[in-house]
C-alpha cells in the first residue's frame, strides 16, 4: 500500500516537469514569432556596421596594386618616364630603391603616367602602390630594375691596325676585337656581330681594292656608344 501511494507520487511529480517543460517550450515559439526577426534583422544590421558599406568592403579587398607599362632595363639618362594601368580615381605611389618618391592620380581611362622621375647612378629598383581617399593601401606591384649608366663600353680592335696595308688575294679580312661586356652590341660596317661570353667577337668583312674604312661600333644596354675607325689600303 506504502509503495502503491509512493510510485503515484513520483508519477504525478514526473507529469508536472513535463507539463512545465511543454509550456517552457510553447513560450520560446512565442516570444521568437513575436520578436525573432527583430533580433535578427538588429544583428544583421550591427554586423553590417561593423564590416563597414558594401562599397567600403570592396574598396578594402579590391584595391590591387598597379600595373607598369614596359620599362627599359637600362638607359643613359637621369631621369625615365613611368606610365601603366590603375583604377580610376586612385593614387599612384611610386617607389624608387623602396623610396616613396613620385605620386600621381589614375585617369578616368585607368591610367597614369609621370613624366620624368628621377634615377640615381647604377641599378635602380622601380615599383608602385595605389591608395584610396580612406588610407587604404594595395599590396606592392611587380618591382621592376632600370640601370642609369652614362659612362660608354669600351672597344679594343685587334686588327685590322689604323692605316694598314694589306696584301693578298682574297678580298676578305677579319676583323677581331673586344668589348667590355657581352651584352653589348657590335657592328662592323653596319653589320650585326656575334659577341662571345668573355666579350671578343670577330667578323669576315669583305673589302674593295685600294682604301677603305672599317667602322666598329658599340652599344650597351643604357644606349651608350663608341666608335672605332680602322682605314686600310687592299691590294694584291
Amino acid at each position: 500500500m506504502q509503495y502503491s501511494r509512493l510510485r503515484k507520487y513520483e508519477e504525478k511529480k514526473q507529469e508536472k516537469k513535463i507539463a512545465i517543460s511543454i509550456i517552457g517550450i510553447v513560450a520560446i515559439f512565442i516570444f521568437l514569432g513575436i520578436f525573432g526577426i527583430k533580433i535578427l534583422v538588429g544583428f544583421s544590421l550591427l554586423v553590417d556596421k561593423l564590416r563597414g558599406t558594401p562599397q567600403q568592403q570592396i574598396s578594402q579587398q579590391f584595391l590591387l596594386p598597379p600595373d607598369f607599362d614596359p620599362l627599359p632595363i637600362a638607359t643613359n639618362s637621369a631621369t625615365i618616364a613611368v606610365s601603366g594601368k590603375g583604377q580610376p580615381g586612385m593614387t599612384v605611389i611610386v617607389y624608387i630603391n623602396e623610396t616613396d618618391t613620385e605620386k600621381t592620380t589614375v585617369d578616368k581611362d585607368g591610367s597614369f603616367t609621370i613624366p620624368v622621375v628621377k634615377l640615381i647612378e647604377g641599378s635602380n629598383t622601380i615599383s608602385a602602390k595605389q591608395t584610396d581617399d580612406k588610407k587604404n593601401v594595395s599590396a606592392l606591384s611587380e618591382v621592376f630594375t632600370v640601370v642609369s649608366k652614362k659612362s660608354k663600353p669600351t672597344l679594343d680592335i685587334s686588327y685590322p691596325s689604323d692605316n694598314q696595308q694589306i696584301r693578298q688575294d682574297q678580298n676578305t679580312i677579319i676583323v677581331t676585337g673586344k668589348t667590355n661586356d657581352e651584352t653589348n652590341t657590335i657592328t662592323v660596317n653596319d653589320r650585326l656581330v656575334i659577341v662571345r661570353s668573355d666579350g671578343s667577337f670577330s667578323y669576315e668583312l669583305n673589302v674593295p681594292d685600294g682604301d677603305s674604312t672599317v667602322k666598329v661600333i658599340a652599344t650597351d644596354t643604357a644606349g651608350n656608344q663608341i666608335t672605332v675607325e680602322r682605314k686600310i689600303n687592299y691590294g694584291k
